[in-house]
């Protein structure tokens, strides 16, 4: 399993889960936490995978693209939670919302800067 040097895993979903907008896919709030910590592993899979993560954790010389972000978080979404192809959209909604409240959280902790 991937890792980012510094993040917890587990706090990171829990804090995305409490401070997520959701307004705009209520019908997933349910499943919010799984949802949340799926997204949460698959941002930093995605992390490693463009290169922005090294082997350890830790930041390179990757670039991060967030049109590439959201479609490898949607694959990682249907395969772990699957879902009829006319819902996904629901899922792209999910997404959006939680990009920034990952954000916040990395920023908040020291794991991002702008």
């Amino acid at each position: 399993m991937n890792q980012m040097l510094g993040l917890d895993p587990v706090e990171c979903a829990e804090h995305v889960f409490r401070n997520l907008d959701w307004r705009r896919c209520s019908a997933l709030k349910a499943d919010g936490k799984q949802l949340c910590a799926a997204l949460v592993q698959a941002q930093i899979d995605y992390l490693h995978e463009c290169g922005a993560l090294d082997e350890n954790g830790d930041t390179s010389e990757g670039e991060y693209d967030e049109d590439d972000a959201v479609e490898f978080l949607l694959d990682a979404l249907l395969q772990a939670f699957p879902i009829p192809p006319e819902c996904e959209a629901l899922y792209c909604t999910l997404i959006d919302a939680f990009l920034p409240a990952m954000d916040d959280y990395l920023l908040a902790q020291g794991l991002m800067s702008l």
